[in-house]
């Protein structure tokens, strides 16, 4: 037998894990004793799940599904309680090819978007553009962050003829207008 006949071996469960913490934390070493309570721990759950033979692996078939969802429950445990990072748990479950586990995202949208208003003035065509928008998506969770009006763009038209003159204190509530750009 030659070496091109013999199979690769998987890599260690300390190698795959090692591998997971410097990939989700470049340049941070692993907190003491990380490394080998981790694999203790999941090598000594595979022993106590998995020490069936192959012909009781036939009669159940679901032990490994039984594996990966308790697995995803520990794992899902440890990171509520703060014992390990989300990034390496899901390190570990993307190794392993199980789903990831959720996780909560904040994005953050600059989207141009064009309104029609009814102003006296350039300062006031972007209050009351913010304000509509503001009305327009308070129903939403999300926060609206004005980063003030230096990248905003207005451009003045015609007189309104279709609102009423307006005195000071007056306030009407604009039209919001969404055009395609």
């Amino acid at each position: 037998m030659t070496s091109a006949d013999i199979p690769p071996r998987e890599p260690a469960l300390e190698t795959i894990l090692r591998t997971s913490w410097e990939t989700f934390h470049p340049g941070q070493h692993a907190p003491l004793g990380w490394l080998t309570h981790t694999t203790a721990q999941i090598l000594s759950h595979l022993r106590q799940t998995h020490t069936c033979t192959p012909p009781d692996n036939a009669r159940h078939p679901d032990a490994l599904d039984l594996f990966h969802r308790q697995l995803r429950e520990a794992l899902t445990d440890d990171v509520r309680h703060e014992q390990v990072s989300i990034d390496a748990a899901n390190s570990l479950l993307e190794v392993l090819d199980l789903p990831l586990l959720p996780r909560r995202w904040q994005a953050r949208l600059h989207l141009p978007l064009l309104i029609d208003v009814t102003a006296t003035t350039r300062e006031d065509a972007f209050t009351t553009a913010e304000n509509t928008v503001e009305a327009a998506l308070a129903d939403l969770p999300a926060a609206i962050e004005w980063d003030g009006q230096e990248g905003y763009e207005s451009l003045g038209g015609d007189l309104d003829a279709d609102e009423p003159l307006r005195h000071d204190g007056d306030h009407t509530a604009p039209r919001l207008t969404v055009r395609d750009t």
